[in-house]
């Protein structure tokens, strides 16, 4: 339901500008309630970006138990690669989206609370995992590059079609540990 109302939204923000629609067209071209929109979908930025994807709980509890491989960067990668294989999103709908973001300095700046958020998430399930020794500031930095590394691989997947976003996240995350081998 949230990706069909994050289409529509997408569709009125190309057709109209983010100022020229309200929730409830939003809601009437979802074909939902005004209530029920509210429901799935905070406002209208968050309907135009889509909600982030959640980590599935047991795949997170075992993420934080150590598992599943016991190593942190195999666990994190696997972690990423579920959250994407949860999603639906096409080409089309990841190419729309960065066109709207680049459009609109208001979606960029929703696009980047969104990420502090995961950011936050990734971080403390990391820090929970391996204790205050590891240290705040290195578990936010490992999620940071994380995000951004899927950043990476969402432009990749954009410029290469024939690929999809769970390869280039494969390719952008072993490229970059291959760094500080």
């Amino acid at each position: 339901m949230t990706e069909r109302i994050a289409r529509c939204a997408q569709a009125l923000a190309e057709e109209r500008g983010i100022d020229g629609f309200t929730m409830d067209d939003v809601a009437e071209r979802a074909g939902v309630s005004r209530r029920t929109l509210f429901n799935y979908i905070p406002g209208k930025l968050d309907a135009i970006l889509g909600l982030p994807a959640s980590p599935d709980r047991t795949l997170l509890t075992e993420f934080v138990a150590g598992g599943p491989t016991g190593r942190l960067g195999a666990d994190v990668k696997t972690v990423i690669l579920t959250l994407l294989g949860s999603r639906s999103a096409s080409w089309g709908d990841l190419e729309r989206v960065r066109r709207l973001i680049a459009s609109d300095a208001r979606l960029l700046k929703a696009l980047r609370e969104k990420s502090v958020q995961l950011v936050e998430v990734l971080a403390g399930a990391i820090q929970e995992r391996e204790g205050a020794a590891f240290g705040r500031h290195r578990a936010h930095a490992a999620a940071t590059v994380t995000l951004a590394l899927f950043d990476l691989a969402i432009d990749a997947y954009i410029a290469d079609p024939d690929t999809s976003v769970a390869e280039c996240f494969l390719s952008a995350f072993d490229g970059a540990a291959s760094l500080f081998d």
